[in-house]
């Protein structure tokens, strides 16, 4: 579950419902001479006050996962992306591993020649990276569905992450904060079952877990 502070617009909703009620109560049973509907009324104001947090909440979960699901059809679909998706595949295989040997210089050569429709792969890498990134970041904000990304991808993100860990350590060097989010829904999704199982290698761990 994302940390707390991310919804606690929601939880506070909630709270102030709950809080509401019990003072209304208390002074309801406190007051001498309680008109006969003074309950009624009150318990009909709590209704609506309720029906009113409820539907915020459903109202943001609706619109939590659509942003999901058009993040996750753009990783499914849109030409751009499978077009960089494809050049990193073509470069290294199957994801999981650091970049070693050839892979890991051609990420290094900033002079190679790269087009749209034919990246270079540092270019193909940096453009799958940040698709990732800016998933994370609708995750980390809360506009986007932790759990239905949590089904979906979390053995694509732990992948690409450890594939790229020493270039993603590289540039955080020069800037903390590249890759914030990433690495925020990285470590969450790697403290998880059946990723949990034995010690992160060494050249994996990015940062204090």
């Amino acid at each position: 579950m994302p940390p707390f502070r991310r919804f606690w617009l929601v939880y506070a909703l909630f709270g102030f419902v709950v809080v509401s009620l019990c003072v209304g109560v208390i002074i309801l049973l406190n007051l001498d001479d309680v008109p006969s509907n003074s309950w009624v009324l009150f318990g009909g104001v709590w209704v609506a006050a309720l029906a009113i947090a409820a539907n915020s909440w459903t109202q943001w979960r609706s619109n939590s996962v659509a942003h999901a699901f058009d993040g996750l059809q753009t990783l499914r679909t849109d030409r751009e992306y499978l077009i960089n998706a494809y050049v990193v595949r073509q470069t290294i295989g199957a994801l999981g591993k650091p970049l070693g040997g050839a892979a890991r210089r051609a990420f290094e050569d900033t002079g190679a020649a790269s087009e749209v429709d034919a990246p270079s792969f540092r270019d193909a890498s940096l453009f799958v990276l940040n698709q990732y990134e800016f998933l994370a970041a609708g995750v980390r904000s809360g506009s986007v569905d932790y759990a239905l990304v949590k089904t979906t991808m979390r053995g694509p993100l732990i992948n690409v992450v450890q594939t790229y860990a020493a270039q993603i350590n590289g540039f955080r060097a020069g800037n903390p904060r590249s890759f914030d989010n990433l690495l925020w829904l990285y470590r969450r999704f790697r403290a998880m079952p059946p990723f949990d199982r034995g010690p992160i290698p060494l050249n994996w761990i990015i940062g204090p877990l």
